[in-house]
Order: C-alpha cells, then sequence, then structure tokens
C-alpha cells in the first residue's frame, strides 16, 4: 500500500499521465521535475474563462510581472522566464520554439481544458509529488493524501486551522508517521501557509514520533517569496518546524537570483526522494 489513490479524478489522471511519461520516454529521478513542468506548466495564461498566449514564454510568475520595456525589450522577469524556456528544451532535447507547444499537457487534456487551473494544477501537483516518492522513493513508506489533521493527531487544538483542514500527504513506515509534506505549485509572499500548518502540526507529530519530518515542496520563482520560507527551516533556524523548502528544480532559482545565500538550501525534489530511506 504505498501510495493510496485519491477520489479526486483530475489528480489521479494527472498522475497517470506523469506515469506515462515517464514509462515511454524512460526518464528516471533525475528528471522527474521535467515530466511535471510537461504536465503543470504553461505559456499561456487563464483569463476571461480561456487560455490566451503570452510572451511565447513559461508563465513562472504573475503575469503582471511580464513586460517589455520601452525599448520593447524583455524586463528582467521575462528574460527569465526566456532563459528557462532555455533549459526546458535543453532537459527535453528539444528546439526551444517547441517548449510551448510541449508543455501544458494537463490542461489540455478533455475535461480539464475548460477548467480555471489553480485548484486541478494544485491538487496534481499534490498527488505526483506522492507518486514519485511512491515510485523512487523508500519502498517501505505508505503515502495518503489529504488527511485530516484532527483524525491523524486526535485531541490537539490547531489554533485557526479550520475544521475541515487537510495535510497533503502523510507518510508513514510500518504504520510510524516520519513525514508531513505541504505542497503548493506558488504562494503569495504575504500569505505563507506552508510555514503555518508547520507550527501548528509538528508539536503534535512530533510527539508521535521525535523524528518526523515537514517539507515544503513548491514551484515558486519569487526569490524573495522563497526567502521567506527558507529562513525557517533548520540549515537557518534552531529548532525550525521545517526541515527543508524543496523545489521542482532549484537550480532555476538559484540561476535567476544567484546573490540570494537562502535558496543554496532548498532541495530538489530529486533530493528529497532519495532522503526518504533516513525517514524513520
Amino acid at each position: 500500500m504505498p501510495r493510496m489513490p485519491t477520489t479526486d479524478p483530475h489528480a489521479e489522471l494527472a498522475v497517470a499521465l506523469y506515469s506515462q511519461d515517464l514509462d515511454g520516454r524512460g526518464w528516471e529521478l533525475d528528471h522527474s521535475w521535467v515530466a511535471i513542468a510537461r504536465l503543470l506548466m504553461t505559456c499561456e495564461i487563464w483569463r476571461n474563462g480561456e487560455w490566451q498566449a503570452f510572451h511565447d514564454a513559461p508563465v513562472l510568475r504573475e503575469s503582471n510581472d511580464y513586460r517589455l520595456n520601452l525599448d520593447n525589450q524583455p524586463n528582467k522577469a521575462l528574460r527569465d522566464a526566456l532563459e528557462a524556456k532555455g533549459r526546458l528544451a535543453a532537459a527535453m532535447q528539444i528546439d526551444p520554439g517547441q517548449v510551448c507547444g510541449e508543455i501544458g499537457q494537463f490542461f489540455r487534456q478533455p475535461g480539464i481544458v475548460g477548467l480555471q487551473p489553480n485548484n486541478p494544477r494544485g491538487h496534481a501537483f499534490r498527488s505526483i509529488v506522492a507518486a514519485t516518492l511512491d515510485r523512487f522513493g523508500d519502498q517501505e513508506l505508505e503515502m495518503t493524501e489529504e488527511v485530516s489533521p484532527h483524525d491523524l493527531f486526535p485531541g490537539y487544538d490547531f489554533g485557526n486551522r479550520s475544521a475541515d483542514a487537510r495535510i497533503d500527504i502523510v507518510v508513514k513506515r510500518r504504520n510510524i508517521l516520519v513525514a508531513l509534506i505541504s505542497t503548493r505549485w506558488t504562494y503569495r509572499h504575504d500569505r505563507v501557509d506552508l510555514i503555518d500548518e508547520a507550527r501548528a502540526y509538528m508539536p503534535a507529530a512530533l510527539g508521535q514520533n521525535g523524528t518526523c519530518r515537514f517539507f515544503g515542496v513548491v514551484s515558486e520563482f519569487g526569490s524573495a517569496r522563497l526567502s521567506k520560507v527558507i529562513e525557517q527551516t533548520r540549515p537557518n533556524m534552531t529548532n525550525a518546524a521545517i526541515d527543508r523548502l524543496v523545489h521542482l528544480n532549484p537550480e532555476l532559482p538559484r540561476y535567476f537570483s544567484p546573490y540570494n545565500q537562502y535558496l543554496e538550501n532548498m532541495w530538489s525534489l530529486e533530493q528529497m526522494v532519495r532522503d526518504s530511506e533516513n525517514w524513520r
């Protein structure tokens, strides 16, 4: 019972497409981020109830961050997106001009194409992260998604967490809780919920198992937003509730913000999965 399937048909579709991509291309863990990008990144924006082309580059941040300068040249955010496009092309071994037609596959599926993308993408990302652990991580681990903290930790008061709050991924080994994982494709700088989750749930989790870990897994590209979480992780704070902030591919934001020392303390998804053998 490594990963228990969810009842969300869109998330399960994303996992099936992800598995097909890995199998069909012979990709291993080091290319898992590329398979996720093929599904969930886009060069388009959702506006007025439909997908619209936007600068022919991956949209890694809010759309209003991208613009042309007065001399009709791309600004820094757009230059970063074009650089990411080139790196995606290299990883997929295709021409950069093919990238925008290659990514966003999840949103082209029947039943998905007409949906506002935020919720389907968030659920798909969560389930794909769990599926990556299932496929490449320690095979003794069991992953369950969208678990009620009130059921997992009966008798605890979680402050302002809602009655229907859910933990994205709960990981157990032989029925012993070893990790909690919160997934966010992106998040707002002024409301980073995964920090609040870690502070709320980890005292209860450590009460069950003193070596339980908490990971936040993201595909956020704003360096200030990333730093806000990273400074709350164990490399930067004694007794931090968050062990590591994990990025789909941390080399991209590190390249875009080479002078931000906090970004060095991010893990890749690959690193987190390889570390899973140590979760006890």
